[in-house]
């Protein structure tokens, strides 16, 4: 009896551990077969993926969730104006490849046997991996610039003339301006996969002009006004002069603002009505365009002085000028060199420029802000060369008769004050700056012709030919 069970023990035994053995073996051949397909008890978005290859995971979720989104679309209304993004635009969709990718991976860790533990596992513990939605959202920008260059409307300055003495405004209108930012977030609220997309009702906000007529209407006073002679008989030069006037007139600078003299004439050049005129460069005396319009930003330049507007900007010529006193000229040249001023009083200015035969007069308007005050302006001269000139036998010259080529000019070193009174009692004593001008050795030619006594004409006087010294060194 005793080895009769025993030996039934040992046959039991040995068929328990075949079997187990034989489990085991199937267990392990099962998963290894497992490998290439996501393993069973594994949902995506509670949709069963178990059993199933990447392929065939993607396509049963791509038509269950992402074939109705692409339909969507959001839709953004102002008045009568409609605007449409869909979702194709902004890819929306589930990240399905993300979730597949997950799902396969899912209980393939470590070794056959530690994988197939995990595999046994998902079957009684199902694992449920969510979809994410996602979405492009950096197209949005330009998408919102686009429907706001349809919607914006600029405001509309007050404008103000001076007509006959009497100042005339013309009142601003407000613009409208799309608030981009507050608008993207709209459309982001409604890029959602299910759910009713509300309309969106573009928002807008109002855009004040940056000048008013009740600013404007406080320009009653004629804060400084200078005025500069220039010769007539030089007929392109005037015309530029009244060329550069004309883009003066009208100026309006807001407090704080800075005035430009570039900015406001913009181009000079032919297309404006620019002609050539007298210009010195490197002491020689040549054609150049615009000539003319430096003694415009000069006679500028003074009424801001006498104005006691703060200087911005200003460069010197490199020859002394005519019109001015030395020190007190501002030249411009191309887009580098120019005159600036800044209102620093509390209210707006008004700029005019008025030419007449032989001068030009800037004046500039604001409100009466600085009761009893006055400007003088000072220039001291602390050095001076007097320059050469070279005197030229002309034979072809009727004899006495002379013509200037280089008209000499000094040079000097010079020291610009501006003083400030009060009710007549000086407060203030502004160094404006130190300048200094070359010498220009001037050229003669002198005729020695003979000619008859009784044939004389009137070419027996000095003939000079004018010079405008006021553009040097190819500074215009």
């Amino acid at each position: 009896m005793k080895k009769g069970l025993r030996n039934g023990l040992i046959i039991f035994f040995s068929l328990t551990i075949l079997f187990i053995v034989s489990s085991v073996i199937f267990l392990l051949n099962s998963t290894n077969k497992a490998s290439n397909k996501i393993f069973e008890g594994i949902y995506i978005n509670n949709e069963y993926v178990g059993g199933m290859t990447k392929e065939e995971a993607n396509k049963l979720l791509n038509e269950k969730f992402n074939s109705k989104i692409q339909n969507r679309k959001i839709d953004m209304f102002y008045g009568d104006k409609k605007y449409s993004i869909d979702f194709k635009r902004l890819k929306a969709h589930y990240d399905i490849e993300k979730a597949v990718e997950e799902a396969y991976s899912y209980g393939k860790t470590g070794n056959i046997i530690e994988k197939t533990i995990q595999r046994y596992n998902l079957k009684r513990n199902p694992y449920n991996i969510p979809l994410n939605f996602v979405s492009d959202t950096t197209i949005l920008e330009g998408e919102v610039k686009k429907i706001a260059k349809d919607i914006n409307k600029e405001p509309i300055d007050a404008k103000i003339s001076r007509i006959s003495g009497k100042f005339i405004i013309t009142p601003e209108k407000s613009g409208i301006a799309v608030d981009e930012p507050k608008l993207i977030e709209f459309i982001k609220n409604e890029i959602k996969p299910e759910g009713e997309i509300e309309k969106i009702e573009v928002p807008t906000k109002v855009v004040e002009a940056k000048i008013k007529a009740e600013a404007l209407s406080n320009i009653t006073t004629k804060i400084s006004s200078f005025t500069t002679s220039f010769k007539p008989s030089d007929v392109n030069r005037t015309g530029n002069i009244k060329i550069a006037a004309k883009y003066l007139t009208g100026t309006v600078i807001m407090p704080g603002d800075v005035f430009s003299m570039i900015k406001v004439l913009g181009p000079r050049n032919e297309n404006q009505g620019y002609k050539e005129a007298p210009v010195i460069i490197n002491g020689k005396l040549e054609p150049g365009l615009a000539g003319g319009i430096c003694q415009v930003s000069t006679t500028m330049y003074n009424a801001a002085l006498l104005g006691n507007f703060e200087i911005v900007k200003r460069r010197p010529h490199g020859l002394a000028v005519a019109y001015v006193a030395p020190g007190r000229d501002a030249t411009i040249a191309g887009d580098s060199i120019d005159f600036q001023f800044k209102n620093n009083y509390n209210n707006p200015i008004y700029i005019e420029a008025v030419v007449e035969t032989s001068t030009i007069t800037i004046n500039i308007y604001g409100a009466n802000e600085r009761i009893g005050q006055s400007v003088e302006i000072v220039s001291e001269v602390y050095e001076r060369t007097e320059p050469k000139v070279e005197y030229i036998n002309d034979p072809n010259l009727p004899e006495g008769q002379k013509v200037v080529e280089i008209k000499p000019i000094a040079g000097m070193k010079v020291r610009t004050y501006r003083k400030i009174y009060q009710n007549g009692k000086l407060i203030k004593t502004e160094k404006l700056g130190d300048d200094t001008y070359k010498v220009l050795n001037g050229k003669i030619r002198v005729g020695t012709k003979k000619v008859i006594q009784n044939t004389q004409t009137q070419n027996d006087t000095i003939n000079e030919q004018p010079i405008n010294s006021e553009e040097v060194d190819n500074v215009n």
